[in-house]
């Protein structure tokens, strides 16, 4: 009888191993299946070889132009009206069309201490496709000694500062709008426990998504509209709405929550 079991158990192991190789993603990711199918989102997660949080994939399609969704991506200051759970973001350094750095604060609920990031963001433009890349990568000490107004500003904060956080952002022209790829990997660090935050995870490009087509909609993001070079490359974007830049609250009003 000992024997069964032993054989029963080796072939389930057996089993297991192969539905995981099967799989298993080239950059190291173990699929599980979607999670979340609703209203036009769907949401899939990943757990990671070298992480203990989940990498979420997220697809929805929202009819607007590539441009006008551009056009809120872009814009620095509107990330706290569409972002899940972003409360504070700003725009460090503007370095081309394709390359910039921003600040970003994450609220976390209490009685966790909230997170901040900052990201170097690059974009890619397929002349081919017209399909556009945002890759955001966390860059943490990007702001240590440099002595802009604005890096001062993210030097005075106490929050949290998260150190890998790793996403791209995929947008593809299709029949009536965009299709959008969303992929997002981020150890939160500190004490935030993962099996808490993967609780939430599948939520986050869920309510993001949902806003993100909302604010798309409005007056100062749909007229947008990319300008190409003679190679149909992309190297500017007009927009003729002038979008009022918000201020940037200093470090000491942001809100902190106490450590648990």
């Amino acid at each position: 009888m000992q024997t069964v079991f032993t054989y029963i158990f080796l072939l389930s192991l057996l089993i297991l191993s192969d539905n995981l190789y099967a799989n298993k993603t080239e950059d190291g990711e173990i699929n599980h299946s979607l999670k979340l199918n609703k209203d036009g989102i769907k949401v899939y997660i990943f757990s990671h070889k070298n992480s203990s949080f989940g990498t979420f994939k997220a697809i929805t399609h929202i009819n607007a132009s590539l441009d006008s969704i551009l056009a809120v991506m872009l814009d620095g200051n509107s990330r706290t009206e569409w972002v899940d759970a972003c409360e504070k973001s700003m725009l460090i350094k503007n370095i081309s069309f394709y390359e910039r750095y921003h600040y970003q604060i994450l609220d976390i609920p209490f009685p966790f201490i909230n997170r901040d990031f900052i990201f170097h963001s690059i974009m890619e433009h397929n002349p081919s496709t017209n399909a556009v890349t945002i890759t955001m990568s966390s860059v943490p000490d990007y702001c240590i000694d440099k002595k802009f107004e604005r890096c001062e500003e993210v030097n005075q904060s106490k929050l949290v500062r998260v150190n890998k956080s790793i996403g791209t952002f995929k947008l593809e022209p299709s029949v009536n709008g965009t299709k959008i790829t969303w992929i997002q990997h981020t150890d939160p660090a500190g004490n935030l426990p993962s099996w808490l935050v993967n609780q939430f995870v599948k939520g986050t490009p869920y309510r993001t998504f949902k806003k993100l087509a909302k604010i798309v909609k409005e007056e100062r993001y749909k007229f947008a509209k990319l300008i190409y070079n003679i190679n149909g490359v992309a190297i500017a974007l007009n927009n003729p709405v002038k979008i009022q830049e918000k201020p940037f609250k200093k470090a000491k009003d942001f809100v902190i929550h106490p450590t648990f």
